[in-house]
């Protein structure tokens, strides 16, 4: 997301509001993409390298 500054570590794929994107081969086998949705506080577009001001780590309350 342009305009915020964020940690390598604080970034959407590491956010406990996303949600990732999976595809399946022809093999059954599935595969992460990199882009999901966040869930807070409205569902929206994000990929894996982005940042948000919502921002939270996985396991926290």
């Amino acid at each position: 997301m342009k305009g915020w500054q964020a940690l390598p570590e604080e970034r959407c794929g590491n956010c406990k509001y996303f949600r990732q994107h999976y595809i399946q081969s022809s093999r059954g086998r599935y595969r992460p993409l990199q882009y999901g949705h966040c869930v807070h506080p409205k569902l929206k577009k994000r990929r894996v390298e982005e940042h948000c001001q919502y921002w939270t780590a996985k396991g926290t309350p």
